[in-house]
C-alpha cells in the first residue's frame, strides 16, 4: 500500500489500484462526501490502457479505506462520476483523475411527484431512505401533514426533497459507511453531546496543528418571531423561538454575548404549532454558528482521523477560543508523504 490505504472496487479491496499517487476525500456538513483519486497512466502498444479500465469507469463503486486507531475506517463509498485526463507525449507524466461521490447521488437522479399525507417530515424521510437500502438514523420531527389540512407535496428528487426537510427542521442529512460496506443515512440535528472525538492543540508541547485561523461575526439573529393562522380553526399559531434549541459548545452563547434582541420573522404556511416551531428552530440552528475556524493537521501528528459531523476539543487558542467545536468539514489529502487533514470548524459560543 504505497499510500497506506486501500481502495475497494464494488466492495472488494483491489491491490492493483495501489498505484494511485494521490487521494483526496472531502467531507462537508450536511453535504455529499466527494473523492478524487489520481493514477499515473502509461501508453502501451498505442493505447492508454488505464483509460479503458472498467474498475475506474462510470458507475464503478469505489471505497477509500484507511487504517487508523487499530481499525479500518471508510472515508467514502460511492460511484465514479467523472474523469479528468492529462496526456504527455510519450506517456511519461500522464495521469487520470477519477472523481466520484457517496451513494446519495443515486437519490438525485430522478425527479418525482408524490403526496405525503398523515405523516411527519421524519416519516417521509424514513420511507424514502428505506428504498435505497440505508440503515436509517432519523430524528423524529413534530410537524404533522394531515390529509384534511395540507399534505406534504414532493416535486423534486428524493435528495433535494430530504435536504429541504432537513433544513426546515434544523437537521443535517449525510451518509456514512463502515469498513464492511454498511451505509447509514443520518437525518438529525448536529450531534453536539458526548465527549470530543479528538483533541487539536496549538502553542502547547507536542502540538497537533501548526496554524489555526478563527473568524467570528455576531450580526445574526438570536430569536425568531413567527405567527400564522390555522385555516381550519382560525386560531393563531405561535412559532416564536426565544433561544437556540441546540447545546452551546462554550460558556457563553451568541445571545449572552450580544446582550440585546436580534430577531427575524419566519413566515411560512403551516398547519400546526409544531410545524411553525420547527421552522423557527431550524432558522436559529443555521444562524447559530457565528464562529468559524480552519486548521491543518495530519494522521501522523494527531494519531487519529478527524471526521465531519463530530465534536473536537481545541486547546492552546486562549481562554476565549479554546474548547469544543463542531467539525463542519474535512479535506483528506493522502499521498506518499502524509495523510493531511484540512479541518473546518464551527462554534456557537466562546469561553471554555
Amino acid at each position: 500500500m504505497a499510500l497506506g490505504i486501500s481502495i475497494a472496487v464494488n466492495g472488494r479491496v483491489d491491490r492493483e489500484l495501489d498505484q494511485a499517487t494521490q487521494v483526496e476525500v472531502y467531507e462537508r456538513m450536511g453535504q455529499a462526501t466527494t473523492f478524487n483519486i489520481r493514477f499515473q497512466v502509461d501508453i502501451s502498444e498505442g493505447d492508454v490502457t488505464m483509460l479503458t479500465e472498467s474498475r475506474i469507469d462510470a458507475g464503478s463503486d469505489l471505497s477509500v479505506l484507511v487504517p487508523a486507531e487499530n481499525m479500518t475506517q471508510c472515508l467514502v463509498k460511492g460511484p465514479v462520476c467523472s474523469q479528468k485526463i492529462h496526456l504527455q507525449h510519450g506517456g511519461e507524466g500522464s495521469w487520470v483523475d477519477v472523481a466520484g461521490t457517496d451513494t446519495s447521488i443515486a437519490m438525485d437522479r430522478e425527479t418525482k411527484s408524490a403526496v405525503w399525507a398523515d405523516v411527519a417530515d421524519s416519516d417521509a424521510v424514513s420511507s424514502i431512505l428505506s428504498e435505497y437500502g440505508y440503515t436509517s438514523d432519523v430524528q423524529s420531527t413534530d410537524a404533522q401533514h394531515l390529509e384534511d389540512k395540507h399534505a406534504l407535496v414532493q416535486r423534486d428528487t428524493d435528495l433535494r426533497f430530504v435536504r429541504r426537510l432537513a433544513r426546515r427542521n434544523g437537521c443535517l442529512f449525510w451518509i456514512t459507511c463502515d469498513a464492511a460496506g454498511v451505509e447509514t443515512a443520518h437525518f438529525k440535528r448536529p450531534p453536539l453531546d458526548g465527549e470530543p472525538d479528538a483533541e487539536l492543540t496549538i502553542n502547547l508541547e507536542s502540538p497537533s496543528m501548526q496554524t489555526l485561523d478563527i473568524s467570528w461575526d455576531v450580526e445574526r439573529p438570536t430569536s425568531i418571531e413567527g405567527l400564522q393562522l390555522d385555516l381550519n380553526s382560525k386560531t393563531d399559531l405561535d412559532g416564536a423561538v426565544r433561544q437556540t434549541p441546540q447545546a452551546i459548545l462554550a460558556d457563553r452563547g451568541l445571545k449572552d454575548i450580544t446582550g440585546d434582541t436580534r430577531s427575524v420573522l419566519v413566515s411560512a404556511p403551516a398547519d400546526d404549532a409544531g410545524d411553525m416551531q420547527a421552522r423557527g428552530e431550524g432558522a436559529l440552528v443555521e444562524a447559530d454558528w457565528f464562529i468559524r475556524a480552519v486548521c491543518r493537521t495530519s494522521l501522523n501528528e494527531l494519531g487519529r482521523l478527524v471526521r465531519a459531523h463530530t465534536v473536537v476539543n481545541v486547546r492552546g487558542a486562549g481562554s476565549q477560543h479554546s474548547g469544543r467545536y463542531f467539525v463542519s468539514g474535512v479535506r483528506h489529502i493522502i499521498d506518499s508523504a502524509s495523510h493531511r487533514m484540512d479541518v473546518e470548524l464551527v462554534r456557537n459560543g466562546w469561553g471554555a
